[in-house]
């Protein structure tokens, strides 16, 4: 481990999350500050608990979520809206940590490669979207789809978009692009510094009443925030409502870090361990509102630029908690005037390369993994990341089934039998495949050589001691040739016992069944 790569790393994403808590914060419904809060505590305890560099926090969708989910009951960052919020995050906390209590977290790993990608480059897409409020300085509205958003601000270019805001944007976004020409590790430095250069010049020729430039403002934070949520009879009797809630942000919060890990355990060195990461997230979104924040889950941009930059390890992520403090408490005068389209600019460049082009390439040889891919990214693209999350495992897993219930099958025959050898797994989805074979070789006996089957099921045994009684009948027998352990389990499950077994070990002999 190079400590020194760790925390520059901690110290770029410590920057890049100060917009996101604050945005993310008010998607919630909060104030600012909870945001910030969440930057800092729930990445800590998320890294310290880890075994990932995975950068975590206030997120996109946990934070609309939290925000549809409670402002029916309450108003908006009023303090009965606040407690509901910390109730709901307990009860994200909690289930997160029951998934963990299961080992839930081999459900993700039937997450394809190439859902994966197209989750990522889904996330990336979302992110350029969203940069754009801040790079044209637009107040942000919402659009049902992206070609809408687009329209209106080409149509309306003139009256909506800001010239020295997209001034800015555009210069941090180019410094961003040359920087990374000369080093993949400080790029991201060099477009934020680019940015504040270019919003400092603009604020000296023009006042800001003419350019009415958005910046990050002062925000005051305590060191320890700690708070005791409100529990009470009322609260939890209205809190039931909450629990359908509860239960999609916890498994999207999951969902969102696991592919993060999982992507960085295929392309990287770490041992990463997917059980330790699942109660990493689960115990920090249960401990946030101790710490006056909300829930939230790994960081699609923050996780890339933290790879992009060479980190390794959870160091990192407790360096950015440690950073986001001490950047607010003494850096606050010099960030107050940082311009938020300088640090959408940065997060447009982060999204950008979320998005590989030459996977598109890299899947079409296998039609099944290209159709996962693109299937993932446009349902991310029209319908949110929740929906296309939800289609990628979807896909996933029926492509997975499709696949183990597939046979090899070969036969042998001779004047006196015939062998049927199998190699895959039998089970209720793959049994269907065998009888074609044993109906064209019912007129004479029949060995089945079962010692290349990865698995049984009590669907094959079924299947097996039906075929022996309709061979029976046409005075013909069935032998399975199986090792010692499908002996015993094809026994324990009733085997017929008109069904001869017979050792795959030559030394052994033919055993019939008892």
């Amino acid at each position: 481990m190079n400590w020194r790569t760790e925390v520059f790393a901690g110290v770029v994403g410590a920057i890049l999350v100060i917009p996101q808590g604050i945005t993310f914060a008010y998607l919630a419904g909060l104030q600012p500050e909870y945001g910030l809060y969440g930057a800092i505590f729930v990445t800590l305890f998320t890294s310290f608990l880890g075994s990932s560099s995975m950068m975590s926090g206030p997120n996109t969708a946990v934070a609309i979520l939290i925000g549809s989910a409670v402002l029916p009951l309450a108003g908006r960052g009023s303090p009965v809206y606040i407690d509901y919020v910390f109730i709901l995050c307990l009860m994200v906390g909690l289930i997160q940590l029951l998934f963990w209590l299961v080992r839930g977290a081999r459900i993700f790993q039937y997450l394809s490669p190439s859902a994966i990608s197209g989750i990522s480059a889904g996330a990336g897409f979302l992110i350029v979207m969203a940069s754009l409020d801040s790079i044209l300085n637009l107040s942000t509205f919402n659009t049902t789809f992206f070609y809408e958003k687009l329209y209106i601000i080409v149509s309306d270019a003139k009256d909506l978009i800001s010239p020295y805001s997209l001034f800015i944007g555009v210069v941090t976004i180019a410094g961003g692009f040359i920087g990374r020409r000369y080093s993949h590790r400080y790029f991201l430095i060099v477009a934020v510094a680019c940015g504040y250069l270019a919003g400092m010049l603009v604020s000296f020729i023009w006042p800001q009443p003419v350019t009415e430039l958005e910046y990050l403002g002062r925000m005051p934070l305590q060191w320890l925030p700690l708070h005791v949520p409100t529990v009470n009879i009322e609260y939890l009797m209205t809190s039931i409502k909450l629990i359908p809630y509860a239960l999609t942000i916890a498994f999207i919060g999951l969902a969102q870090s696991l592919v993060i890990v999982r992507e960085l355990r295929m392309t990287t060195d770490q041992e990463i361990d997917l059980d330790k990461e699942v109660y990493a997230q689960g115990l920090a979104n249960f401990l946030a509102p101790f710490f006056s924040t909300f829930a939230g889950s790994g960081s699609f941009n923050r996780s890339k630029a933290n790879r992009s930059l060479g980190a390794s390890t959870p160091l990192s992520g407790i360096v950015a908690a440690g950073f986001v403090l001490l950047l607010i408490t003494f850096l606050g005068p010099i960030l107050t005037y940082m311009p938020m389209a300088a640090m959408a600019g940065t997060l447009f460049i982060v999204g950008l390369d979320m998005i590989k082009w030459s996977d598109v390439k890299h899947y079409a040889p296998e039609r099944p993994e290209l159709v996962i891919y693109l299937a993932t990214f446009v349902g991310i693209v029209f319908f949110g990341l929740a929906t296309g999350i939800a289609i990628a495992v979807f896909l996933s897993v029926s492509v997975f089934l499709l696949r183990i219930s597939q046979l090899d099958l070969s036969v042998e025959r001779d004047a006196s039998q015939a062998t049927l050898k199998v190699k895959g797994s039998l089970f209720y989805a793959s049994v269907s495949h065998l009888t074609e074979q044993f109906r064209t070789l019912r007129d004479q006996d029949l060995t089945v050589d079962l010692q290349y089957t990865t698995h049984i099921d009590q669907s094959a045994v079924d299947f097996f001691t039906h075929e022996a009684g309709s061979m029976a009948t046409h005075g013909t027998a069935l032998t399975l040739l199986v090792n010692d352990q499908q002996r015993a389990f094809l026994l324990s499950l009733g085997l017929s016992d008109t069904i001869t077994l017979r050792s795959t070990q030559p030394d052994e002999g033919d055993a019939a069944s008892e």
